[in-house]
């Protein structure tokens, strides 16, 4: 991909499917609700890289009618598929639909009370990011990131049996820069890390269908011939792995970060 008309064209071919190939991870939401503001009636939460909304799908069910919630995306058919999801069970709709870029968002100083990404951040300008969310946040307010490493991409079945997925995953960063990007910035305090680890439990179809529908946007980075010659290898390579389900586990970083007073970063960005 590369880019990020790249990035628009993978993101609308799987828009439809999205839902039915990515795995959702719903603890992690309560750990992140847990270290939202208390004090406040209702929350103002965005949900940066929003894509089919199955996260701000999961905020809004735990936080309903104790939030405002902002889903925001850059890609306007994943953002099309949240506003069908979120439409449908939530009458009073306490959302707004933001197309976006990461790095520029339109949003007032000081305007939220929290800062929410899952699995989206190796799309963004990490440094950017993060400085935009610390000037539109409150103080006291959150910023959770939620991804994987590089280190931990290599140990998932893909990185282990998919040939080539480790070395041309290249967009992920190391926790360290993570953290880096964060402890750099005054005006946030890094709160805690967590690595997650989630077993899972498939069928190798389960597993090729994956593949084969861009359950991570790294497949989409292969040519086409290229990318059909791994499909056969890695159906090679499961058969190695057992004659029925596999196990297997996915490691994620959580990170959390504060903001910790209210001096201003940068003019008011307006819609």
């Amino acid at each position: 991909m590369g880019n990020m008309k790249g990035a628009q064209r993978h993101f609308a071919r799987v828009a439809s499917v999205y839902d039915r190939f990515r795995n959702t991870d719903p603890d992690v939401v309560e750990s992140i609700i847990t270290h939202l503001p208390q004090n406040r009636h209702p929350l103002d939460v965005a949900d940066v890289g929003c894509g089919t909304g199955r996260y701000s799908d999961l905020i809004a069910a735990r936080l309903n009618g104790y939030l405002r919630l902002l889903c925001c995306d850059y890609s306007g058919a994943m953002l099309s598929q949240c506003h069908d999801r979120m439409g449908e069970d939530y009458p009073t709709k306490p959302f707004r639909f933001c197309r976006l870029r990461a790095d520029h968002m339109p949003f007032r100083n000081g305007s939220l009370d929290g800062v929410v990404t899952f699995n989206a951040i190796h799309h963004f300008q990490l440094d950017q990011f993060i400085a935009e969310s610390a000037r539109i946040l409150r103080p006291g307010g959150l910023l959770a990131i939620y991804t994987r490493t590089p280190e931990q991409n290599m140990r998932t079945v893909w990185g282990q049996h998919f040939p080539g997925f480790a070395a041309r995953e290249t967009r992920l960063c190391p926790r360290v820069r993570l953290q880096d990007a964060i402890t750099r910035l005054a005006a946030l305090h890094l709160e805690d890390v967590r690595e997650i680890t989630h077993r899972r439990t498939e069928s190798r179809e389960s597993l090729l269908e994956r593949a084969r529908n861009f359950h991570y946007s790294t497949f989409a980075l292969y040519p086409p011939d290229e990318f059909a010659q791994a499909i056969d290898v890695f159906a090679e390579r499961l058969k190695s792995l057992g004659n029925g389900t596999i196990e297997h586990s996915a490691e994620n970083t959580l990170i959390l970060a504060r903001r910790t007073d209210s001096r201003e970063l940068s003019t008011d960005i307006t819609p």
